[in-house]
């Protein structure tokens, strides 16, 4: 079982090993999902399913999902994480190199309050709702005029995550093992549509993309 004081390298290798275990279930479900989905029939909507590993105990979220009611159907895993009263939705990847994606409750209460206004939607639905809508997550060099507390965390906090449905505020690091790959961790702590950003911030985030636009013409 996934618990607080494993180290990023054995968190990872445990949700990489059973990976073939959510394949194996989620195809058991997709005529299932696309039943439900094909009822559904709105602009973008999904299906999740709950699924437990009973020889590790890992807990999951398997769900699939449209842009579209036309459009192709996907697919993802989360995993549902507790440390003692906090609770932890972590998605994980292994694109370019190993990565663990951490979502914090404050992050989806934020993310549920500021952008989705369904105060009925469980931190499940949210999660999921926030990665369907949010599949593309640009990195970008935050400063001080996006993150006034940066000094407070210093290099742990000097980048965020521009997605279209605003800006996600997070904490990274790295671990490194003797013999192994990296594996790199953010801490999703709070999301903020760009319309209730204030004027700065939002010239600083232009800024950066044109920074951006700039090295890819040189």
């Amino acid at each position: 079982m996934i618990v607080a004081n494993m180290n990023l390298h054995e968190v990872y290798d445990t949700l990489m090993g059973e990976m073939q275990k959510l394949d194996w279930k989620r195809d058991a479900l997709r005529s299932k999902a696309i039943k439900e989905m094909n009822r559904q029939m709105s602009f973008q909507n999904y299906v999740m399913y709950d699924y437990k590993i009973p020889s590790s105990n890992n807990q999951y979220i398997i769900y699939f999902y449209r842009e579209h009611p036309f459009g192709p159907i996907l697919s993802g895993y989360l995993c549902v994480m507790f440390d003692g009263t906090k609770r932890f939705i972590i998605k994980w990847t292994d694109w370019r190199s190993p990565a663990i994606h951490v979502f914090t409750s404050h992050f989806l209460q934020r993310y549920k309050e500021r952008f989705l206004k369904q105060p009925e939607m469980t931190a499940n639905e949210v999660a999921v709702r926030f990665l369907s809508r949010n599949f593309n997550m640009k990195p970008m060099a935050i400063d001080e005029r996006i993150n006034k507390r940066i000094e407070k965390y210093g290099e742990f906090a000097g980048e965020g995550y521009l997605v279209p449905d605003g800006f996600c505020f997070k904490l990274s690091g790295k671990e490194y093992l003797d013999g192994k790959a990296s594996v790199g961790i953010s801490f999703f702590t709070t999301f903020m549509p760009l319309s209730d950003m204030s004027r700065s911030q939002q010239e600083a985030i232009f800024d950066e993309c044109m920074k951006d636009i700039d090295d890819l013409k040189s």
